[in-house]
């Protein structure tokens, strides 16, 4: 089976799981309630050597505000479901790197295995947003603890820009390359609630890489880890 085939067999579970979810609200609309949130996110990134290199000059911006708005409902005391949008935020990075990068060691003093060739600017920046369908599980009590996950169907940029590359023999590049795509993730994370507040640490697994230039190539991120306070208006659950 193609990737193609693959991503699009991906997308369509999901968008079959959002839709049921969607369904399931407007069925059990008297019963569902409206969610907002905000916190922070903060990206895993793929690593040294993936958009920047930690022996040379960087800088990397990893936390970000996340935001988010949906509809949330119980399936039964202990079981609820969310349906929401979630923007996750806009991470960078600005970074001189040795190219190419079997020239670029992590251990060596110089950084460089032999001689270190000219530095390249990296200059990059990416967002990503989706929807999110959890499933979650709480305990009883005023204090309510809980486990919750779901599929994540999400949008991912990133943006890449070298203005002096320089191949070995003196050659000027001034590269650029750009990626856009929806794909399948996933979420897991814990809560706290009480009354119509819920503070959610989570997890969001979206770091699908780009097909194309090079080939495969990844965002500079792996993940985020959010933690995001919610209110539910209409009390709580």
């Amino acid at each position: 089976m193609t990737d193609f085939n693959r991503d699009g067999s991906r997308i369509a579970w999901a968008a079959l799981i959002l839709g049921t979810l969607g369904v399931l609200a407007i069925r059990t609309a008297s019963a569902a309630q409206i969610e907002v949130g905000a916190g922070i996110a903060h990206a895993s990134t793929n690593g040294n050597g993936t958009w920047y290199q930690e022996g040379f000059q960087h800088t990397l911006q990893l936390t970000q505000p996340a935001v988010e708005i949906g509809v949330t409902g119980r399936f039964t005391p202990h079981m609820a479901w969310h349906l929401d949008a979630i923007s996750l935020g806009r991470y960078a990075s600005n970074s001189q790197d040795v190219l190419p990068d079997a020239n670029y060691s992590a251990t060596s003093p110089t950084h460089c295995n032999g001689p270190c060739n000219p530095l390249a600017n990296f200059i990059g920046s990416g967002r990503i947003y989706g929807v999110q369908a959890l499933l979650s599980r709480s305990t009883g009590g005023a204090w309510r603890f809980g486990i919750e996950g779901g599929p994540f169907l999400y949008h991912e940029t990133w943006r890449m820009d070298v203005p002096n590359w320089y191949a070995p023999d003196g050659t000027h590049y001034d590269i650029q390359t750009y990626g856009s795509q929806w794909a399948l993730g996933a979420v897991v994370g814990a809560t706290v609630q009480h009354g119509p507040w819920t503070l959610a640490l989570r997890y969001y697994a979206d770091s699908k890489g780009f097909s194309g230039h090079a080939g495969n190539w990844p965002p500079l991120w792996s993940g985020q880890t959010a933690l995001v306070l919610g209110y539910r208006f209409g009390g709580a659950l």
